[in-house]
């Protein structure tokens, strides 16, 4: 399954120059995008796509549930990858910040869940019928377009709070999907 699971809709993106100024990269982006299923991500918190698929789903299910804590998808996302309750701690951690000189540029896919595991769609198209409208999003910002998928990290796992032990029988990948998973307890 893992070696089948399509590419997430996420492009990766360098900055002409480190971020500045957040907020004004954020008004450019909230001005070019043209829906709210497009947020900005830091670059090391997305470790793969099954992490970020995870989210996806995670969000999905919250969504459709009723259980959701930030008030939008794109912050619900967030939120589940920086592995907390709490939406302005997930903000700072997962969100872009001053320094910043990558990032993940996320469409959210807008497929329904079903209520068991094996009723989910995954798009296998997301990623290529949104590549255009990603390449322009990256365009206005004076960014260029990266060519490389998510990749787990040490640097992600500090960045997203990951406080445990990490021991030679878990992967990067897994502790990513633990810490995420720690966000519904």
């Amino acid at each position: 399954m893992h070696d089948q699971m399509p590419w997430f809709p996420a492009w990766g993106m360098e900055f002409n120059n480190q971020i500045k100024d957040t907020n004004e990269i954020l008004k450019v982006f909230n001005q070019y995008k043209n829906d709210n299923c497009w947020l900005i991500l830091a670059f090391d918190v997305a470790a793969s796509e099954k992490h970020l698929w995870t989210a996806w789903y995670s969000m999905q299910r919250n969504k459709k549930m009723k259980k959701m804590i930030a008030k939008s998808m794109d912050a619900e996302f967030i939120r589940l990858i920086a592995g907390t309750h709490q939406v302005k701690i997930a903000l700072n951690n997962a969100g872009i910040r001053n320094g910043d000189k990558l990032a993940w540029i996320i469409r959210l896919p807008e497929s329904e869940i079903g209520n068991e595991l094996n009723e989910v769609f995954m798009n296998r198209e997301s990623y290529n019928n949104f590549d255009n409208d990603a390449n322009i999003l990256i365009e206005r910002m004076n960014g260029k377009l990266l060519t490389q998928r998510p990749v787990p990290s040490f640097e992600g796992l500090k960045r997203i709070g990951y406080a445990k032990e990490i021991n030679s029988t878990k992967s990067l990948e897994e502790c990513f999907i633990l810490h995420l998973v720690s966000s519904k307890i």
